[in-house]
């Protein structure tokens, strides 16, 4: 994350949800469509809308970069 946050600066902010806290919002799992996985990556947009929703590790470098690049380009 650390080179993603250096390339995408001040427009982007990058934040690491902790399994821990991930199991105690089931609600969230949920509604973010990952109960089977129980975990994924989600890009919210400036107004906090989840728009992009990558379930489980099934995502590398160019689909967080497409995501990110979906969500500063709406």
């Amino acid at each position: 994350m650390g080179e993603l946050q250096a390339e995408y600066g001040a427009r982007v902010e990058f934040t690491i949800i902790p399994a821990e806290e991930t199991a105690r919002s089931f609600d969230k799992i949920e509604e973010y469509g990952f109960v089977d996985l129980k975990h994924g990556l989600v890009i919210f947009d400036a107004d906090g809308t989840a728009v992009v929703k990558l379930p489980g590790h099934m995502f590398g470098r160019s689909e967080i970069d497409a995501g990110i690049q979906q969500v500063l380009e709406d």
